[in-house]
């Protein structure tokens, strides 16, 4: 069984119908992350960001936070979520800067088809692991497992 649209909503609750998902190009990385999260990380390269750095520095929000330190901690949960559900892949010890551009505006983070954009990874992924003979998988394993079940119908899913 291939995953389709209607899959990925149902399985992952994603949606497909809403703004597309593309990256622009960031001028200036160290400000963007700053400006996203407060602070900036001191060594490597900052078009990625490593889990670990985020995990020490917004492992725990403080309790008198204010609503901006509650924002940037929001924003790098949702950017862990991201890069370890939605867009997999075999790095998974970092997340690429350019996807904190869907969290900018974290009122309005919730209207991207990102359903749509992890089916398109998760073929892109398949592809290159057929064609270019790779070990490794990217895309979401959840939705690779559920659809090779046997045993899984869509349309009697109960998932929510």
């Amino acid at each position: 069984m291939t995953p389709n649209l209607f899959d990925v909503y149902t399985i992952l609750g994603l949606f497909m119908d809403d703004e597309p998902v593309t990256c622009c190009p960031i001028s200036d990385l160290r400000k963007f992350i700053e400006d996203n999260l407060g602070i900036v990380p001191t060594e490597g390269n900052l078009t990625t960001i490593k889990h670990l750095w985020s995990k020490v520095h917004f492992w725990e929000l403080p309790p008198d936070a204010s609503p901006v330190q509650i924002v940037r901690y929001i924003r790098s949960y949702l950017l862990f979520l991201i890069s370890v559900i939605i867009f997999a892949d075999a790095s998974v010890a970092t997340v690429p800067t350019r996807y904190l551009q869907f969290l900018e505006d974290i009122e309005q983070a919730n209207k991207y088809a990102r359903g749509a954009a992890a089916l398109a990874y998760l073929y892109r992924s398949l592809e290159k692991t057929c064609t270019f003979k790779r070990r490794h998988f990217s895309g979401s394993a959840t939705l690779m497992q559920v659809i090779w079940n046997p045993y899984f119908k869509p349309d009697e899913a109960n998932l929510g």
